[in-house]
């Protein structure tokens, strides 16, 4: 019996090895003969949300691992950091980052705004509300947007050397046991903290993680729906629906790494702060159109510190 299970659990792993490699080699052999890359990518503009919550723990120590990776890898990187529903009586992140990285631009919205938007009072965090005001404010031409718990693999920054206007990007997935330590390649390269991994399909999967595409693009999508006001979970999904709307192509550049926490979408998929996506997935609202001041536009900013600026009413 017991061996029985085992061979069971090897032909599992099998299986699911052998979809892996399938999905790498579609997307390797779709990357070198079908796409186009015909657009050098010479800048980024990166855009990161959180809260001052520590949220997952150790939130802004990941934080800092994540973005000193990828703001030092990607090219001529400028960082965009929102800073969703601030607790006052808490520690921003937003003073070390504006001094850490220089050309960042960071948001703070506060409460009296979280709570004019949002519909659900079990989700503190309005994430897609917060990347979108992060492209409105980006200066660079092509705009990626990454969770805060995540860093991209080596292949990744190759591969966007030259990419095309006419595809959205997503990458592989790689849940890593992390303890702290500077991100580098003998952490990467360490197989054995990769708790579990997948590889995409069609970007659905693992768009809230990483996405990119051209800045007309987004602007054109006009970011994510601001109708949904009461949910993350499945809001990415929806956003990539709406640039496939738009004619785009999905592409894959490489690998991403997530470091493991209690919270992720992976290990707690019933986090009441996510809402629920049911009526996201069985929606027919492709294709939407925000008004024209999405990305909260409608609010004033005033800079209270160099490279930090404050959404206010009017």
């Amino acid at each position: 019996m017991f061996n029985k299970l085992l061979d069971n659990r090897t032909m599992h792993w099998r299986v699911r090895q052998l979809d892996r490699n399938l999905k790498h080699l579609k997307w390797q052999f779709k990357r070198r003969f079908q796409h186009n890359a015909n657009a050098p990518v010479n800048s980024v503009s990166l855009i990161v949300v959180g809260r001052n919550d520590n949220y997952g723990g150790d939130f802004t120590d990941r934080l800092k691992a994540t973005i000193d990776w990828n703001y030092n890898n990607l090219p001529n990187c400028e960082l965009i950091y929102v800073e969703w529903n601030r607790i006052e009586d808490r520690d921003s992140d937003t003073p070390w980052i504006s001094e850490r990285y220089p050309n960042s631009k960071c948001f703070i919205v506060p409460n009296d705004i979280h709570v004019d938007i949002a519909a659900n009072p079990k989700m503190p965090m309005m994430e897609y509300y917060a990347k979108n005001l992060g492209m409105r404010e980006a200066s660079n031409d092509w705009i990626a947007m990454i969770n805060a718990d995540v860093f991209l693999a080596p292949d990744v920054f190759q591969n966007l050397k030259s990419l095309n206007k006419g595809y959205v990007y997503g990458t592989h997935y790689k849940n890593l046991i992390w303890h702290g330590e500077t991100i580098n390649e003998a952490l990467i390269n360490d197989k054995k903290r990769i708790k579990n991994e997948f590889a995409t399909g069609q970007l659905e999967a693992v768009v809230g993680n990483f996405v990119m595409t051209h800045r007309d693009n987004w602007l054109k999508a006009t970011g994510y729906d601001e109708t949904l006001n009461d949910i993350r979970l499945g809001v990415d999904r929806n956003g990539l629906k709406q640039l496939f709307n738009l004619g785009l192509k999905p592409m894959v550049l490489g690998t991403h790494y997530h470091l493991d926490h209690n919270e992720s979408t992976i290990n707690s998929r019933n986090n009441p702060t996510h809402g629920n996506a049911y009526r996201i997935d069985k929606s027919l609202n492709i294709p939407y159109h925000n008004p024209d001041n999405w990305g909260l536009q409608q609010y004033a900013k005033q800079e209270i510190a160099k490279n930090i600026w404050q959404l206010q009413k009017i």
